[in-house]
């Protein structure tokens, strides 16, 4: 375990807990680079659990297949499925979206229904881009040199307005509602995973009121971080010293963390009940404490 895991378990951490707005790539492109930046297409957006690029294949007890079996049916009917769960998704991640601004059931399944093929066709047209790049690279390819296939910043910018124009087609005049939902996106997971854990429901409102003191107090944090980032300076060459100075600045990350949880849990007590504030206080610990170990087993390897 090194000083990379730590910094990816800290911007995890972040993410989950305190609400750090971040889009993910697009799901399912063949060979796509980690590091290219692309535009959230909206199923990864809609997913509360890391989703892989295979698709789940329905169970054996819903699709009999036999010698005589069409396979072109029984394609049609795996894509159903997977359409089916993909809407399901969707709906649970859009519902609070749905009720605040008084979006009816049709208009809903529309929405729904219209994200499921901008994502499909989105998709197209990402998997022709890397495929002009691979072509461009056959013959490295085929000497068996190592090959980083990206999309290049005209790409990049090209398919950011292709997705942009899509949501504005699906979401139409509630387009910058979605935008504004989605600021608030992490939080309303860390909510959603929450009110899934707890005895007494939570209702609308204290829901509502905990996604938006999260939001807030994670737009502080966030102003911390960048602050103390822009003023850190040079960092250290030599490996001992190096992780010293690293060692004390992750524990600062956890001292800030938990300044963090301090500040939702004293304005989030008011509109909980006491089962419910306590099962939160164990949320927002349980997150900084997985970091604050990782920190410390990287500590044994030096």
């Amino acid at each position: 375990m090194k000083k990379l895991s730590i910094a990816m378990a800290l911007t995890a951490l972040i993410a989950f807990s305190l609400g750090y707005f971040t889009r993910g790539a697009l799901e399912g492109a063949p060979n796509t680079p980690k590091e290219t930046e692309q535009l959230t297409v909206i199923e990864d957006a809609m997913v509360s659990e890391p989703q892989s690029g295979v698709r789940a294949e329905p169970k054996e007890e819903n699709i009999k297949i036999t010698p005589s079996s069409d396979h072109e049916a029984i394609r049609e009917t795996i894509d159903a499925a997977n359409r089916e769960s993909s809407a399901k998704r969707i709906r649970d991640r859009l519902a609070d979206f749905f009720v605040i601004n008084g979006i009816g059931p049709d208009r809903a399944e529309e929405i729904v229904r219209g994200l499921i093929d901008s994502r499909n066709y989105l998709r197209q047209i990402q998997q022709t881009m890397f495929d002009h790049r691979t072509a461009e690279k056959a013959e490295q390819i085929a000497r068996g040199d190592e090959v980083v296939i990206s999309l290049t910043p005209e790409e990049r910018t090209a398919f950011e307005a292709a997705s942009q124009a899509q949501y504005r087609k699906v979401f139409g005049e509630f387009y910058e509602a979605y935008e504004l939902y989605e600021q608030s996106s992490v939080q309303r997971l860390t909510v959603r995973s929450l009110a899934s854990s707890l005895a007494e429901p939570l209702d609308y409102v204290a829901k509502e009121t905990l996604v938006q003191i999260m939001y807030e107090e994670q737009s502080r944090l966030n102003a911390t971080l960048e602050s103390e980032s822009a003023g850190s300076g040079a960092r250290p060459t030599s490996r001992p010293q190096g992780w010293e100075v690293e060692k004390e600045r992750y524990y600062r990350r956890v001292d800030e963390l938990r300044l963090y949880n301090e500040r939702v849990l004293n304005r989030s007590r008011p509109y909980l009940m006491a089962s419910q504030f306590e099962q939160l206080e164990r949320l927002l610990e349980n997150e900084v404490r997985k970091f604050e170990l990782l920190v410390e087993l990287e500590n044994l390897d030096q």
